[in-house]
């Protein structure tokens, strides 16, 4: 058994004692409430998967999850701590929406406008997430600051534009939003009846490519060493500053394509309140996933489910949905629990081997 596949595996059981874990002292929550844990985690599991339905819209959810969540694993690799996740989904959003606004009239089919607005929609985020990187490499400020700061002027800025009498509101001024994009632009659904979109299978896409990249190619060499060692990746003729910004950026971009599909996949307009906190959430993602690629898309899928699953466990026995956050949370919480309890295990052996 190789040891990228112990280590795998080892993961694997990690998240799952984490998730058991959690439903155990979640249901302690819940019986304190006056709620059956049993009833309510059967009809959060039936309302993410009993019904196509049900199915279709925990896959929606999910996507910007793990599009943010890769984004956020980018960063780390490259030892930078993306936290403006929303911002750069906000300001990928707002490309999008600019881009489709350019040829709202054109005629131009939907080859041409989709790939152009989600263009809009990368450049944005890149550019966004780029200026905490150009400040971290070039004047060694912290990416954690500048990127909060961002986040929460995009999103005011976002709140501003499509304000009523903003500059790209819907033209009656009624509602505090953008038009809604014109029908060649909205993406197409995989499943006829359901709200599965195509931007979900983009969001598996680009979770392989960037497994590709970090994994088979020099550039994602480089932004690994950079991570783990930035003083001797420079030492090795590594251009650290420029490696730093680029993966910044290309973080950013990932967030911000997050928002291009949110808005050509399911809201087809921009508003204030587009996310309910996806780019704080992509961070528990990608933490649970162990920032790699693939363990994201499940880790994103959990919380997916869990998302769409409390609105049925709300509907039905009338538990409130904000218990399901108290859920995801406890995941996080024993995730990283039992990692530092791992990695304390892994310092000791090491100690009785070099002894």
């Amino acid at each position: 058994m190789t040891e990228s596949f112990q280590r795998m595996l080892r993961s694997i059981c990690l998240i799952l004692l984490a998730l058991l874990c959690s439903l155990v002292v979640g249901s302690f929550f819940l019986l304190a409430a006056g709620y059956q844990p049993l009833e309510a985690y059967i009809n959060i599991v039936r309302g993410a998967f009993g019904s196509k339905t049900a199915l279709t819209q925990t896959l929606c959810k999910a996507t910007p999850l793990l599009l943010i969540g890769i984004a956020v694993a980018v960063a780390f690799k490259g030892s930078a701590f993306n936290i403006g996740g929303e911002g750069q989904f906000y300001a990928g959003a707002l490309g999008c929406v600019l881009c489709e606004m350019l040829v709202h009239n054109s005629g131009l089919p939907g080859i041409v406008v989709i790939p152009f607005c989600l263009l809009g929609a990368f450049l944005f985020g890149a550019l966004w997430e780029g200026i905490p990187g150009y400040l971290k490499a070039v004047r060694g400020s912290s990416e954690v600051v500048t990127s909060v700061m961002l986040s929460s002027i995009m999103v005011l800025l976002v709140k501003f534009l499509v304000g009523q009498g903003g500059p790209i509101a819907e033209p009656r001024g009624i509602y505090p939003e953008t038009q809604e994009i014109m029908d060649a632009a909205k993406l197409p659904y995989v499943i006829p009846g359901t709200r599965l979109h195509l931007g979900f299978f983009l969001a598996l896409l680009i979770a392989g490519l960037v497994y590709f990249l970090l994994e088979k190619t020099t550039l994602g060499y480089k932004i690994k060493a950079t991570g783990l060692n930035s003083n001797a990746a420079e030492y090795a003729g590594i251009r650290v500053g420029m490696v730093t910004l680029s993966t910044m950026a290309f973080s950013g971009a990932i967030a911000g394509l997050a928002g291009g599909i949110e808005v050509l996949g399911t809201s087809w307009k921009l508003y204030a309140g587009l996310s309910p906190g996806y780019g704080y959430n992509a961070i528990a993602v990608a933490l649970l996933g162990r920032l790699h690629p693939i363990g994201i898309i499940f880790s994103a899928l959990l919380f997916g489910m869990l998302n769409t699953g409390s609105n049925q466990m709300a509907r039905s026995i009338g538990i409130p949905s904000t218990l399901a956050s108290i859920l995801q949370a406890l995941v996080l919480l024993f995730v990283v629990g039992f990692s530092i309890l791992e990695q304390k295990q892994f310092i000791f052996k090491r100690k009785e081997t070099v002894k």
